[in-house]
């Protein structure tokens, strides 16, 4: 096979196991599995909300967990309780050799309430062993 086809096939390969990823994040958090989110990070990975607007310097922080344990945590605190049923939209994945980002849309109906959020995503991710897995995830709620 040649180099450039296999640059592509790995390319292609990696934008589907990314956004595999993504949604087995949505999907751990829909079916209130928040015991399942930490193996879908680095072992340093983090994760953030904020408020404001994603492309614009102004922003709250909201929350920020350093560890995929923290997370985890912090979710099963809530477990049993109102939780969100994450849509995701418009995933658009770049990947660059064993790193790679993305960015999507997320609304999500708050399960028991009659409540929703809406914001986006930007999302880091590393390949490690052959195995693509989120280093950070920042979501900011639009204010």
């Amino acid at each position: 096979m040649s180099a450039v086809l296999e640059a592509r096939l790995d390319r292609l390969e990696a934008q589907a196991a990314i956004a595999d990823l993504v949604h087995e994040y949505a999907r751990a958090v829909r079916r209130d599995e928040q015991e399942k989110v930490a193996a879908l990070f680095v072992p340093g990975g983090t994760f953030e909300v904020r408020s404001g607007h994603p492309d614009k310097p102004e922003f709250t922080v909201r929350g920020r967990f350093e560890s995929p344990q923290a997370l985890v945590a912090f979710l099963l605190s809530q477990k049993g309780g109102p939780h969100p049923v994450p849509l995701i939209h418009n995933l658009m994945v770049e990947v660059e050799g064993e790193r790679a980002t993305a960015n999507s849309m997320m609304a999500a109906p708050i399960y028991g309430t009659d409540k929703e959020v809406f914001g986006e995503y930007h999302d880091s991710f590393e390949r490690r062993e052959g195995t693509w897995l989120f280093s950070a995830r920042v979501y900011t709620l639009f204010g």
